[in-house]
């Protein structure tokens, strides 16, 4: 039980590493004036990269050769995570009128929860691994 606390928190400290570099990223966006949606795409993308390379070599420890297979599952899973914080980000922008701060800060703990359930179970996982 220890040894997922320890995992989580890895987990959230690369996860604060993305989300700042996410943060400065969309910010320089929407300060060039780029579409709200769009900013996210590319912040979420430049966070995604990061967290892939931190999360394998230093969260889940994956000693192996990385593979395509895996890449790819981790780009799914942060592909459903983008979509779902598209939605969400819109929904509290603009549906609901909340801030953007308070609605980009919303969609990232949401984004954190379904990136963690989706690397420890899909893409880091030794038995999907050897799939």
């Amino acid at each position: 039980m220890k040894q997922k606390f320890i995992i989580f928190g890895k987990f959230a400290a690369v996860g604060g590493i993305n989300t700042c570099i996410d943060f400065i990223v969309y910010t320089l966006l929407a300060v060039l004036s780029v579409n709200y949606l769009f900013a996210q795409c590319i912040s979420y993308i430049c966070g995604l990269l990061n967290s892939y390379f931190m999360n394998r070599t230093w969260t889940f420890k994956r000693k192996e050769k990385a593979n395509w297979q895996e890449f790819v599952r981790f780009v799914c899973v942060n592909g459903l995570t983008l979509l779902i914080t598209m939605f969400f980000l819109h929904l509290f922008y603009a549906e609901n009128h909340w801030s953007l701060a308070a609605s980009k800060f919303a969609v990232t703990i949401i984004g954190v929860f379904i990136n963690f359930i989706g690397a420890k179970l899909f893409v880091f996982n030794k038995k999907a691994s050897d799939a």
